[in-house]
């Protein structure tokens, strides 16, 4: 039984726009919706071949189909890069045949720039680098926020508002269940989330001619990632360009430009943990790597979105056992280098770095043995 998109549409209640689709995965149905009050979602079928694409490559199968119109394009790099991509990352992913779309229209002709932005270092690098040239800020709940989370959800909102507009930007807010779906086929960090983004821009294209995708690495350090220099740019179409941007900066450099803007240090959120809904729990690994980049940068104490100071105990508990975690405490390790006083600090991290690998390793597949033995 081939995969397939059906029932894409847009419908209006009072100022909340929703575009929605019906999708048959794996022989399961499933129905994603997207929700803004901030602009008009296109009922794009290259958002959800963007969205179904990798589920439809967990399942297998003979094909995906779907009757609407893309881009040529677009078509051809989903049909065919974009899996060869997903394929060297995760072999066990299956090449699946795209079925029933037709060549769209010419585009149109569109003036405003957009950039994803979630409040992180990342997000923020590109948008100060590129304020002049950046119209739009684009914001999705349910991505990095669980929807069930409101009080963060607002309490974030608030912030991106105010950024929006201490800085001249418009703010596009959106809600979707499309990591529900995604979740339980392929990993979000490693594969998912750059298809994700995707989803939204072609949402959103009607509006935009480019949208900016913060880079989370720098060239030095690429490796298989969901939003990737290599990837990002092949969602887009003949009118919507998306640009993977910033891996020039290191972490370290990207706090640089940050710690020059006072609304950047006010807002600044890189939690992923978020206990009790807090905005940056100031302990998990995530938080303590950001505070240690503002540390080399000389900005911890004029950053107010951190209530602890930073903790060394914490810092010598980092698990960096992925090349992603490594990759930034090496980057922090050489930007603390000249640095007064920071002889602890670098001497955990240098700890953390010598700790040996193979027992996480080890653990991870006794527990996976065990859990397939259980399911026997």
């Amino acid at each position: 039984m081939p995969n397939q998109i059906t029932h894409i549409h847009s419908s209006t209640t009072g100022h909340t726009v929703t575009t929605e689709a019906d999708l048959l995965i794996g022989g399961k149905d499933y129905t994603i919706y997207f929700k803004s009050k901030d602009a008009l979602l296109a009922a794009s079928p290259e958002a959800f071949l963007s969205a179904t694409l990798l589920p439809s490559m967990r399942v297998g199968g003979e094909s995906l189909f779907m009757e609407e119109k893309v881009s040529p394009l677009f078509f051809d790099t989903i049909s065919n890069t974009i899996q060869d991509i997903y394929r060297s990352w995760d072999p066990t992913l299956h090449r699946i045949k795209i079925n029933g779309t037709a060549p769209a229209e010419e585009p149109t002709e569109k003036e405003r720039v957009g950039t994803f932005f979630s409040g992180g270092v990342d997000s923020f690098y590109t948008l100060l680098k590129k304020q002049d040239e950046i119209t739009d800020i684009i914001f999705v709940h349910g991505f990095d926020i669980r929807l069930s989370d409101t009080a963060l959800r607002n309490k974030t909102s608030e912030k991106i508002n105010t950024i929006a507009k201490r800085l001249g930007k418009n703010l596009i807010e959106i809600e979707t269940n499309l990591r529900d779906l995604l979740n339980p086929y392929v990993k979000w960090g490693p594969l998912a989330h750059g298809a994700a983004l995707a989803t939204i821009g072609h949402l959103l294209s009607p509006h935009f001619r480019r949208i900016f995708i913060p880079a989370t690495h720098t060239y030095a350090e690429l490796f298989p990632w969901g939003s990737h220099p290599v990837l990002d740019p092949l969602w887009s179409t003949e009118s919507l360009k998306f640009i993977h941007d910033g891996c020039e900066a290191t972490r370290v450099e990207k706090v640089k430009l940050i710690a020059q803007s006072d609304i950047a240090l006010e807002s600044l959120r890189v939690c992923w943990k978020n206990p009790n809904g807090s905005y940056n729990c100031g302990q998990c690994e995530k938080c303590i790597r950001t505070m240690i980049n503002l540390a080399a940068n000389e900005a911890l104490e004029r950053c107010t979105t951190f209530d602890s100071k930073l903790n060394l105990r914490l810092v010598s508990k980092i698990k960096a056992y992925d090349d992603n975690t490594r990759a930034f405490i090496k980057e922090n390790l050489d930007a603390l280098r000249d640095v007064k006083e920071t002889e602890q600090l670098r001497r955990a991290l240098r700890n953390v770095l010598r700790r040996p690998v193979w027992p996480y390793y080890l653990k991870r597949r006794i527990k996976a043995e065990s859990r397939r033995l259980r399911g026997k």
